[in-house]
């Protein structure tokens, strides 16, 4: 085993989105990256880009993440060659957005096996390393839809529920090894995986997801990062999120109305006014 003096941020989903941002940040912390993703070519340019001439290049690997043995052995093999995992990011996700009457069943498992299982995989190959080393940071991406249901992301929401559930059990049973648990809540954010939702979302679901607005990838990873570090478990990058994540219960009966109000004018063919939402 080789032991890499600087610290060494794993990031699934590394190639591009919210997961470049970060590795972009953590590189300017003097972390040595390596990067999962599924496209080699999109890997290789996420490579290309953080590629500042100061450091070893980023190093990358294909890995579909909803392959569990194929997690326990590149983590391992990354274990093996570093001497160490100091930071876990999954940010590794899809979205197959589509009201649950049009939704077919394979769209529901490919989004629970990636966003959900996906992180499990990773998780369990990763936290075994960090208590034996007597500590690391593991930070989650949820979705500011794992608060409450949304219209048209009945496939989607569950799996990011799910990851928030697994944040929430094991902030408690990591602390104890030294482990820092953190999960984050982005809204839309401005990324290829939202331009590739917004051409099969529903209409009420655009309807329903204006008011939240719209985020860059830069702007989540900055905030992510500076309060994972600030040793945050939940990780909000506004003010409104912050606000949702705290009151989500008490808010949600409203916010279930409002959808019910938008779904039955679309429905109707009279989608409600921006003034009228």
């Amino acid at each position: 085993m080789q032991q890499t003096q600087r610290p060494v941020a794993v990031i699934s989903g590394g190639s591009s989105g919210i997961g470049l941002a970060c590795a972009r940040r953590l590189r300017q912390r003097g972390y040595q990256l390596v990067l999962l993703a599924r496209d080699e070519t999109k890997l290789r340019s996420a490579q290309r880009s953080l590629d500042d001439g100061s450091f070893p290049l980023a190093e990358i690997h294909s890995l579909d993440v909803a392959d569990a043995d194929a997690c326990a052995a590149l983590v391992a093999a990354i274990h093996e060659r570093h001497g160490r995992i100091d930071w876990l990011i999954t940010s590794a996700g899809i979205v197959e957005p589509g009201l649950f009457l049009d939704l077919d069943l394979a769209a529901h498992r490919a989004q629970m096996e990636t966003n959900y299982f996906g992180t499990l995989h990773l998780l369990r190959a990763v936290a075994p390393i960090m208590r034996t080393a007597g500590g690391g940071r593991l930070t989650l991406i949820a979705s500011a839809a794992a608060f409450t249901g949304i219209a048209g992301y009945s496939g989607y929401g569950p799996s990011k529920f799910a990851v928030r559930a697994l944040a929430e059990t094991l902030f408690s049973e990591l602390a104890p090894f030294g482990i820092a648990m953190s999960v984050a809540f982005p809204p839309d954010t401005d990324t290829p995986q939202l331009a590739y939702e917004n051409r099969s979302r529903p209409v009420a679901t655009r309807l329903i997801a204006q008011g939240g607005g719209i985020l860059s990838a830069d702007q989540v990873a900055e905030s992510m990062i500076r309060q994972a570090e600030a040793g945050r478990f939940v990780l909000a990058p506004t003010k409104l999120i912050a606000l949702f994540g705290l009151f989500h219960s008490l808010y949600a009966p409203f916010f279930l109305r409002r959808q019910r109000r938008i779904l039955g004018r679309v429905e109707a063919g009279n989608p409600p006014t921006p003034e009228e939402r």
